[in-house]
């Protein structure tokens, strides 16, 4: 194997397993298997198996026993007998112990205080009583007892423990108080079987279904920046779990990550009603002029990365499934963190009176742009549909559709040299934009999305524009040919 970056062999990398960029691992590394459930699989069989062995030669025989249990909960698995019988032959350690300690000390149950003791044990009865009867009142018993005592000043207390990290995944219609429902009772599970541990539950949301309601180890630090929700639970110093939500980053990314999904999805829908089905390939939507429903997929906005998986692992991207039942269901952010994002088709608003245009998806506004319009009101009303999308299109004459248009039948969206007929009625019916704009606005319209003119109102009421849209363009975009040999007759 050779890395991008070294041009000749190493003789140590065929000994090396590659994780993730540039982070490799030895199978000889003293810390392999924890490594792999870290990067690789936090569910490895394999990986929890031997772990467990190390903790059962060091005589940790808890945490022995909590990483054979992880192999059980892979079925089937070539480590899960052997998971299975390590179990039962600790627990008969444990057994045996315990019986091996009653028979030499047989006498320890059937001995007997002696009256000293009984005496000592009756006069501390009578002195609580006493305590009890002398403070009853108003004021708590420990109030009491702390204006008697004389408390230490400067004192400090350490106590010491292991923080074990856990995530949950959750649904994303899931209520505040069922998630504070659910982490409550996980965390008193697994203080049970680490009841000298702080146990961190990281939730986040999920979209997956398989993985919904499961909690598992914390194999990757990266997944915490993703959490809504923090519980934290020390038994051994605090009876209360701890839950604290965590909104912020939450809400930054949310506008982001919907817009990308809904300008992909559009560009779906719109594929399946020209051909009948989803492509199998989202390249299908990133080809030369006709078909190029798309210029770019769009970056998940937590992640930056538009990596395309089959199904979701939580590793950022997007996840697509041409064979789900709608587009919502077929293409969704691949990162744990991102909320449940209904399809709210990409579609634009023409108000005549204002000449103004808006970009919109559901509640969030992506664009406003200044328009001309036709002359005589020869710019028609009604609901259109982007037939066409053109980079430097040609027309009767030279330049005279601008750098860039959005054909509608007819009409078009379309650029111009001549800005001072931006706010104007000059055309003679197609909707004029600056340059700048239309290069804007182009890269974020797919094939098919909607127009709707209308004469003097918006279709609804949107909320302010969304800030960093131009986060989601990749810095490298595809090489497709958009600029058609064909004339073009829009109306101009």
């Amino acid at each position: 194997m050779i890395r991008r970056s070294q041009r000749f062999r190493n003789h140590l990398d065929d000994n090396l397993i590659h994780l993730h960029k540039n982070l490799f691992i030895s199978p000889s590394d003293p810390q392999y298997y924890e490594k792999v459930i870290r990067y690789i699989d936090a569910n490895s069989p394999e990986a929890h198996y031997k772990i467990g062995q190390k903790f059962q030669l060091k005589g940790n025989l808890k945490r022995a026993i909590f990483h054979y249990k992880e192999v059980l909960r892979t079925y089937p698995s070539p480590f899960y007998s052997a998971a299975n019988r390590a179990i039962r032959e600790l627990d008969q350690q444990q057994a045996d112990h315990a019986a091996s300690m009653q028979k030499a000390f047989p006498e320890a149950e059937k001995r007997l205080l002696p009256p000293f003791m009984k005496t000592m044990l009756i006069v501390l009865f009578v002195l609580n009583l006493m305590l009890v009867f002398l403070f009853v009142g108003d004021a708590p018993i420990y109030k009491a007892i702390s204006k008697m005592k004389v408390w230490g000043v400067g004192s400090d207390v350490t106590y010491e423990t292991v923080d074990v990290p856990f995530i949950m995944y959750l649904d994303p219609d899931t209520q505040n108080e069922d998630i504070e429902t659910a982490l409550h009772k996980q965390a008193l599970e697994l203080a049970k079987e680490m009841p000298n541990s702080s146990i961190l539950i990281y939730g986040i949301v999920s979209q997956d279904n398989v993985n919904q309601g499961k909690t598992m180890l914390l194999t990757n630090d990266e997944l915490t920046k993703s959490a809504i929700v923090i519980a934290q639970y020390h038994p051994a110093t605090d009876r209360t779990v701890r839950i604290r939500f965590l909104n912020s980053e939450f809400e930054k990314h949310q506008p982001l990550s919907a817009i990308g999904a809904n300008l992909v999805r559009t560009a779906l829908e719109s594929y399946r009603k020209d051909y009948g089905k989803a492509p199998v390939h989202l390249n299908a939507l990133l080809q030369d002029y006709p078909n190029n429903y798309l210029s770019f997929i769009p970056l998940e906005a937590v992640t930056s990365s538009n990596d395309i998986s089959t199904e979701f692992n939580g590793r950022g991207g997007w996840v697509y499934n041409f064979g789900a039942a709608d587009v919502e269901q077929m293409f969704y952010a691949n990162t744990a963190g991102v909320g449940r994002v209904p399809y709210e088709p990409v579609h634009i608003e023409i108000n005549k009176a204002e000449h103004q245009l808006k970009l919109v998806s559901g509640s969030y506004l992506l664009w406003v742009k200044d328009i001309g319009l036709g002359a005589n009101g020869s710019t028609p009303q009604g609901d259109f549909r982007v037939m066409d999308r053109v980079q430097k299109p040609k027309g009767k004459h030279a330049q005279v559709y601008g750098e860039a248009g959005l054909g509608l039948g007819a009409i078009a969206l379309h650029g111009t040299f001549d800005e001072s007929s931006i706010g104007t009625d000059q055309s003679l019916g197609c909707i004029r934009l600056t340059n700048p704009d239309v290069q804007q606005l182009f890269q974020f319209v797919p094939k098919g999305t909607e127009v709707q003119i209308n004469s003097a109102k918006w279709a609804a009421i949107h909320n302010e524009q969304v800030k960093d849209t131009l986060l989601l363009i990749p810095n490298k975009l595809p090489s497709l040919d958009q600029s058609p040999k064909q004339v073009f007759h829009w109306l101009g």
